[in-house]
Protein backbone atom coordinates (compact mmCIF):
# COMPACT_ATOMS: atom_id res chain seq x y z
CA UNK A 1 0.00 0.00 0.00
CA UNK A 2 1.42 3.35 -0.98
CA UNK A 3 0.83 6.06 1.59
CA UNK A 4 -0.25 9.51 0.42
CA UNK A 5 2.30 12.27 0.88
CA UNK A 6 2.08 13.75 4.34
CA UNK A 7 0.53 10.58 5.82
CA UNK A 8 3.40 9.83 8.17
CA UNK A 9 6.40 11.57 9.66
CA UNK A 10 9.37 10.13 11.48
CA UNK A 11 12.34 7.97 10.67
CA UNK A 12 14.85 5.29 11.69
CA UNK A 13 17.96 5.54 13.78
CA UNK A 14 20.60 2.83 14.08
CA UNK A 15 23.09 3.06 16.96
CA UNK A 16 26.17 0.83 16.71
CA UNK A 17 28.08 0.20 19.94
CA UNK A 18 31.29 -1.82 20.28
CA UNK A 19 31.08 -4.51 22.96
CA UNK A 20 34.38 -6.32 23.02
CA UNK A 21 34.73 -8.22 19.73
CA UNK A 22 31.01 -7.79 19.01
CA UNK A 23 28.82 -4.92 17.89
CA UNK A 24 25.50 -4.11 19.47
CA UNK A 25 22.90 -2.63 17.13
CA UNK A 26 20.06 -0.60 18.60
CA UNK A 27 17.30 0.47 16.25
CA UNK A 28 14.80 3.21 17.00
CA UNK A 29 11.75 3.91 14.89
CA UNK A 30 9.59 6.97 15.24
CA UNK A 31 6.26 7.11 13.45
CA UNK A 32 3.96 10.09 13.77
CA UNK A 33 0.67 9.77 11.88
CA UNK A 34 -0.74 12.83 10.20
CA UNK A 35 -4.20 13.60 8.92
CA UNK A 36 -6.53 10.62 8.53
CA UNK A 37 -3.76 8.24 9.63
CA UNK A 38 -4.11 9.48 13.23
CA UNK A 39 -7.02 7.05 13.66
CA UNK A 40 -4.52 4.19 13.26
CA UNK A 41 -2.20 5.49 16.01
CA UNK A 42 -3.28 2.85 18.58
CA UNK A 43 -2.31 0.05 16.18
CA UNK A 44 1.01 1.52 15.13
CA UNK A 45 2.94 0.32 18.17
CA UNK A 46 1.92 -3.29 17.57
CA UNK A 47 2.61 -3.07 13.84
CA UNK A 48 5.95 -1.31 14.39
CA UNK A 49 7.19 -3.87 16.93
CA UNK A 50 6.26 -6.77 14.63
CA UNK A 51 8.06 -5.13 11.73
CA UNK A 52 11.16 -4.39 13.82
CA UNK A 53 11.34 -7.99 15.06
CA UNK A 54 11.29 -9.22 11.46
CA UNK A 55 13.94 -6.69 10.41
CA UNK A 56 16.19 -7.57 13.35
CA UNK A 57 15.87 -11.31 12.65
CA UNK A 58 16.69 -10.84 8.95
CA UNK A 59 19.74 -8.72 9.81
CA UNK A 60 20.95 -11.23 12.40
CA UNK A 61 20.53 -14.14 9.95
CA UNK A 62 22.42 -12.25 7.26
CA UNK A 63 25.32 -11.25 9.53
CA UNK A 64 25.68 -14.74 11.05
CA UNK A 65 26.11 -16.27 7.56
CA UNK A 66 29.26 -14.20 7.00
Amino acid sequence: MKMPAGGMAGGHRFILTAEGNKTRIDHELEMTPKGIFRIFAPLMGVMGRKNLRGTAKALQDYLEKK
